[in-house]
Formats: structure tokens, C-alpha cells, sequence
């Protein structure tokens, strides 16, 4: 498969790159040709804040479910990592889902504390671009925050408008007692950098997403109780 070649493209280009009619498939796996406006250090993208509160979440692998979307439905991707990372190596192709349903929680992309903090960095990088991806087309977009230790925290919160609606994830840490800690501790860091007006919980409600008045909405996982 290849891509048209744009006239006005000039990232990433290579010294015979302006002989080519086509780009070859996966030319541009980095996805330099988009990028997007950001105030951080390190060009995490800037998205705006969310106003959306879903009725349901949909895991963005149930086809059946997206067929099936309401009003006020919303994708998800508290999922395996490479159940959607076509939404990064094809961005185009993971549009359509997402557009289907019209609105869409970022990608989750993992972040582990036995990761580099530059892959750390890189993980939020491409939630945040594929949100703002999805906005650039018209999907609105809330978005999804991940973390792992405090070393996390000045980028993990990057790129997200104070005041936004945000949604994090449970899954896996009930029965963790130090994925527990980590949560409790990210989760108040978040509320206090982020101010989000809700969040929406994935999973089952720990205690520990409550920090002051901040409200939050559960959303029941396949993996209850995990």
C-alpha cells in the first residue's frame, strides 16, 4: 500500500525523496507528516478540555457493540496494547471506528515502572497525538491518564487542559497492594495538576479515587473485581 505524495511534505524527507510520485507503505511510522500544537518541553500534543460524560463505554476490538452505538456512547482502550496499536501504525484505518461512535476516550497505551522514562514519555506522546488526531477529524476526544512512579508525573499529566474531564483505569490494581499505592499516589497528583470537574473510572471504584470534591463515574470491565 503507499501514500500519495503531498506537494507541501517536507518532514522526514530523504535526499531522493523528491523524485518520488508515492510514499512507500510505513514510510512514516513516527507520524511526522501530523504534528500538533503543544506548550510542554516535550511536544506532547495540547488537547482541549472535555466536556463529554458518556453513557457507556465501548471497547474499541467489539465490533458488534460499535454497530450497535447509541447517542452518548464512547470507545475505550483499556485493552492489551496490540489490540490497538492500528490506531497509531495506521491512524487512517482506526479512524473509522472511532468515528462510527463519534467520541473516544485517548488510547491507553501502557506505562510500566520497568520502563525507560523515554519510552514512558513516548507511550503519553501517543495517546495525547492520537487524540488529538481524532479531534483534527472531527471525534471528540477525553483524555485517558496513565502513570507509573512520581518520576512520571511532569509528563504523564502533559498535554491535558486543566479543568478537562479525564478517564483512568482500575483493571489490575485490586488485588495489587503497591499497584494500589502507586494509583492512590498518581491519582492525587493528577487531581491536583489536572483539576478535572469528573473522572471517569474504568473498573472497579477503589477508594482511593477520592481526593477532595472530585466526582467520578464508574464504568463496569469485563475483568470485575480484578
Amino acid at each position: 500500500m503507499t501514500t500519495a505524495l503531498a506537494p507541501e511534505y517536507r518532514i522526514g524527507a530523504t535526499r531522493s525523496s523528491h523524485r518520488w510520485a508515492e510514499l512507500p507503505g510505513g514510510f512514516d511510522r513516527l507520524n511526522t507528516r501530523a504534528l500538533f500544537p503543544s506548550a510542554n518541553h516535550w511536544g506532547i500534543p495540547d488537547l482541549p478540555a472535555a466536556t463529554c460524560e458518556p453513557a457507556r463505554l465501548l471497547p474499541y476490538t467489539d465490533r458488534r457493540a460499535i454497530a450497535a452505538a447509541g447517542p452518548g456512547d464512547a470507545l475505550h482502550f483499556f485493552l492489551d496494547d496490540y489490540r490497538f496499536e492500528t490506531v497509531w501504525t495506521k491512524p487512517e484505518r482506526g479512524l473509522s471506528r472511532c468515528a462510527s461512535v463519534g467520541t473516544a476516550l485517548t488510547p491507553d497505551f501502557s506505562l510500566w515502572t520497568t520502563m525507560p522514562l523515554v519510552m514512558q514519555q513516548w507511550q503519553v506522546y501517543r495517546s495525547r497525538w492520537c487524540g488529538a488526531w481524532m479531534l483534527s477529524h472531527g471525534i471528540t476526544a477525553i483524555p485517558t491518564v496513565s502513570w507509573s512512579t512520581p518520576d512520571s508525573y511532569p509528563f504523564a499529566f502533559a498535554g491535558i487542559t486543566p479543568g478537562s474531564i479525564v478517564a483512568v483505569s482500575t483493571v489490575g490494581i485490586v488485588r495489587d497492594a503497591e499497584a494500589r499505592t502507586l494509583f492512590a499516589a498518581g491519582y492525587a497528583a493528577m487531581c491536583e495538576q489536572v483539576r478535572p470537574p469528573l473522572v471517569l473510572v474504568y473498573g472497579t471504584p477503589a477508594p482511593t479515587c477520592t481526593v477532595g470534591d472530585t466526582p467520578t463515574r464508574s464504568y463496569p470491565s469485563r475483568w470485575a473485581g480484578r
